[in-house]
């Protein structure tokens, strides 16, 4: 499967009550054991203040400093990390958003996680959006989510198969026909350029945001 096939799910919340942080753990931890998830529990000062910093090195990232949160992370299988942290206020903070409040191109109050699904189809998609929900019903007070695929607009599971599987097989053709353009050693850079602009664009038009 390609590397690059993956959808985003951007979330954001804020906690009704931040009490409610070790119930929402222990809840957490207990569906993350019976599905086989790999999970960390975050159980850090939150009287301390924060001194955290990120830096890149290479593909890595690595933290330094103290983190006032409270949750837990997971992930299903290869997808990326989803988090369940909170600061003192409720506000649903990871280490990315904590240390750099611009990470996910937004400053804002309450600020957008984001997690990439898509690398085993719809199972890991569905599983998270339908934890979002739940967990979203009993203990946010504020909990948005921008899906990709739209999934979390029509909750249909067979419309998100369809799609997902739509998706991949498009993400295959689209990777075929770039690395075709840049092995064809008759075409021009500017025409490489311009043809893979077309491509790009047309799978862009065919995959919009929101399962169109």
């Amino acid at each position: 499967m390609s590397n690059t096939l993956y959808i985003k799910l951007r979330y954001r919340g804020k906690l009704k009550d931040p009490a409610d942080v070790q119930v929402l753990i222990h809840e957490t931890e207990d569906i993350c054991r019976s599905n086989g998830w790999k999970y960390q529990v975050w159980n850090k000062d939150w009287a301390k203040p924060q001194s955290l910093t990120m830096e890149f090195t290479g593909s890595a990232v690595e933290f330094e400093g103290h983190a006032p949160l409270k949750g837990i992370s997971f992930s299903i299988g290869e997808s990326e990390t989803v988090w369940l942290t909170f600061q003192p206020d409720g506000v649903l903070q990871s280490l990315m958003t904590l240390a750099d409040p611009g990470f996910t191109a937004t400053a804002a109050d309450v600020p957008w996680q984001r997690v990439k699904t898509g690398y085993d189809g719809a199972v890991t998609h569905l599983a998270v959006c339908k934890l979002f929900r739940y967990l979203a019903g009993k203990y946010f007070e504020v909990f948005e989510v921008m899906d990709e695929s739209g999934y979390w607009d029509h909750g249909d599971d067979d419309r998100l198969t369809a799609w997902m599987n739509d998706f991949s097989q498009a993400q295959h053709q689209l990777d075929e026909e770039m690395g075709a353009i840049d092995a064809d050693k008759s075409l021009s850079p500017t025409e490489k350029r311009d043809m893979s602009f077309r491509l790009l664009k047309a799978f862009g038009e065919r995959f919009r945001p929101g399962g169109e």
